[in-house]
């Protein structure tokens, strides 16, 4: 069995070649080795790196990338998970290393909270099992993810939507060519590029409703390095994937992706608001779906959560829970006492909007 680690270098010193003994798991963006090590390298303040590993005559076969967050009642987190808000689970290949990386953690008597983990991972029931008899696990749904199942029919994706909706395609792209030369770029970047792409990128999603909030990468320093760090990698990797709609070779609206196990994860989509009229963000997904089905993608993964514009594509979504785990003893039941509390602070805190309301 792996020893426990707890400096963050061991993601960069000791993990490479050991993370490819999860080549043929069925990983997302969060579950790379390289999401893990941009969160170590790219976000200041999330706490004592603090994974587990469970592993057999040297071959990793488990790995929990956790965080102890400090407070006054410290507790392990998923890695990047508050930071980021994407769902997140552990690593492993098979059902007894995920069984032995749960008894581990209990062992630990520490508190754990778990923000976002799918809710079709056998992870939710080792944990339950794990724990039995040594504390109380908590979980609770929480924010679900879209996704879009696509077969060859998708080749021709405005055939799933009703006349008017093709009608509406149809009006957006006259708009467009009317305005301009337009194009679609779909590209599997090269490092001498991506920082001149990124940046065309960043400024696409700035001149959105994202740069509007405050929110756009361009004005957020902390996750833009988080991001170029990661893309680096992943363009090292061959996986990257950026899209643009182009009027007259300014980019309008843009997507960034990562190809990963047969699948499009979308990781950052925008568009430039004076271009609404045109809907360069929908243009676009055409587009990107019409070239992941002929290429026999399995899906898109849509990230983020559900908003109105994910809705047009799919009504499907994966689920996700939040997992508490409140071990016996002093450090678990002062967890859930603040917990506890915090929870009744917010409902009478939404009695008193309700009742004002």
């Amino acid at each position: 069995m792996y020893a426990q680690f707890t400096n963050s270098g061991i993601f960069a010193d000791n993990l490479h070649p050991a993370w490819d003994d999860f080549k043929n798991a069925s990983l997302g963006p969060t579950e790379q080795l390289a999401w893990c090590q941009a969160c170590v390298d790219g976000l200041p303040g999330i706490g004592e790196i603090r994974p587990f590993f469970v592993g057999d005559h040297g071959k990793l076969q488990a790995v929990a990338p956790l965080v102890l967050r400090p407070g006054l009642a410290p507790r392990f987190e998923l890695l990047g998970v508050r930071q980021l808000h994407e769902p997140m689970d552990f690593v492993y290949v098979g059902s007894q290393p995920l069984a032995a990386l749960c008894d581990q953690l209990a062992r630990q008597k520490i508190p754990i909270n778990l923000q976002r983990v799918p809710r079709h991972s056998p992870l939710l029931a080792e944990l339950r099992r794990a724990f039995k008899g040594r504390g109380l696990l908590h979980v609770s749904a929480t924010t679900p993810y879209p996704f879009l199942d696509l077969d060859e029919s998708w080749a021709t994706p405005e055939s799933h939507f009703n006349a008017g909706r093709r009608s509406d395609f149809r009006r957006a792209r006259r708009h467009a060519e009317q305005a301009g030369a337009l194009r679609f770029e779909l590209l599997q970047p090269q490092l001498d590029t991506l920082d001149r792409l990124l940046a065309e990128a960043y400024e696409t999603e700035l001149q959105g409703w994202k740069g509007s909030r405050g929110s756009a990468l361009a004005i957020d320093p902390v996750r833009s390095d988080f991001y170029r760090r990661y893309f680096r990698t992943c363009t090292q990797q061959g996986i990257l994937r950026l899209a643009f709609m182009r009027l007259d070779d300014h980019a309008i609206a843009m997507q960034i992706g990562v190809h990963l196990n047969n699948r499009l994860w979308l990781l950052k989509i925008g568009y430039n608001e004076a271009y609404a009229r045109m809907s360069p963000g929908t243009l676009l997904m055409l587009e990107v779906v019409r070239q992941a089905a002929r290429d026999g993608t399995q899906s898109v993964e849509f990230l983020g959560s559900v908003e109105p514009w994910t809705e047009l594509w799919t009504k499907a979504v994966r689920e996700c829970v939040h997992i508490r785990a409140y071990p016996l003893g002093w450090p678990g039941a002062t967890c859930f006492l603040l917990d506890a509390a915090d929870w009744l602070a917010r409902q009478i805190q939404h009695g008193w909007r309700h009742a004002r309301g």
